[in-house]
């Protein structure tokens, strides 16, 4: 993905729990994605997936296999990313606690290299949580792409609400690159429950990160310190089946010992079941914060969807 080296330095704003029917009975499943990605550098991306989950309960409790390719442009130069994954996830509907993985091989320039990204959530109690993550893809850019860059990410986070409408959450993180370079990653973010019965929730986020080397030839964004803090709104509900979900939010970052100088985020998300079990997820993201270059006025975008169609068996 064009965005895969910004998704591991941001901590999302929210992350909204989840409504989920249990089928009651084994199923097998199609399932499809396509996403979208452009950015400030005329640097586009456009990824198709297509596979198969079987002991298909729910979209939270299932497994398979999925083949995918991503086809990355830029001035008339091009490259196709082919993967394969295999798709594990078994998470509870409420607070979304359990496992979600996928691993699997590309091949980037000539090199299998192994990518994925899979967290295990655990919530002892109600007020609180943890994760450990571990995730990995190719780094999106031509440069990067051009040399089979890729990186990977180890990461443990706490969450801890405080009274009724109060919760921190904070993250470290280890981010190693296959040319030598790696990242040590800081975020941190707090949520306060403005008017919850109308699921309107005020946040501040605060993510930084360190690099070991400075000097990566131009592959990829790479400042020796990254900083970067925002707030913003975020309102989520609940409407029959359906989850609708939508975020804005503005800040300032710091590359190196530069100025300052302000950022912004939008993201809309609609997730839910169709007709005959066949459950749709959309996305769309906005954001106007360093991703791959110090350009000024840089921006990045994307869109996603999914859809799960159950089988019976």
């Amino acid at each position: 993905m064009a965005a895969a080296l910004a998704t591991v330095t941001a901590l999302p704003f929210a992350m909204p729990l989840a409504s989920a029917t249990d089928s009651g009975s084994d199923h097998i499943a199609l399932l499809g994605q396509v996403g979208a990605e452009d950015d400030a550098d005329s640097f586009h991306s456009l990824q198709l997936r297509g596979g198969a989950l079987f002991d298909y309960r729910s979209y939270l409790q299932n497994a398979g296999f999925a083949l995918q390719t991503t086809h990355y442009s830029q001035d008339g130069w091009n490259e196709d990313v082919p993967a394969i994954l295999g798709i594990y996830r078994n998470q509870r509907p409420d607070t979304l606690a359990g496992l979600r993985a996928e691993v699997g091989l590309v091949s980037v320039a000539g090199h299998a290299r192994p990518v994925g990204d899979a967290t295990w959530s655990l919530r002892p109690r109600e007020s609180t949580g943890f994760e450990l993550i571990a995730a990995g893809d190719v780094v999106g850019t031509r440069a990067a792409l051009e040399k089979g860059i890729t990186y990977g990410l180890l990461a443990a986070s706490a969450e801890q609400q405080f009274g009724q409408r109060l919760t921190g959450i904070a993250l470290l993180g280890w981010q190693p690159f296959t040319d030598g370079n790696s990242r040590d990653l800081f975020r941190a973010r707090l949520i306060y429950s403005l008017l919850p019965e109308q699921g309107l929730v005020l946040q501040a986020r605060w993510r930084q990160y360190s690099s070991s080397s400075t000097d990566v030839g131009g592959a990829y964004f790479n400042p020796e310190h990254y900083r970067n803090w925002d707030a913003g709104l975020s309102w989520r509900r609940h409407i029959g089946s359906w989850t609708l979900s939508a975020l804005g939010g503005a800040g300032q970052e710091r590359i190196n010992d530069t100025r300052w100088q302000t950022t912004g985020i939008v993201e809309l998300r609609a997730e839910g079941t169709l007709s005959g079990g066949n459950h749709l997820a959309v996305g769309l993201l906005y954001s106007r914060a360093a991703g791959f270059a110090a350009t000024p006025e840089y921006w990045y975008g994307g869109l996603n969807a999914s859809l799960i169609i159950p089988l019976a068996r």
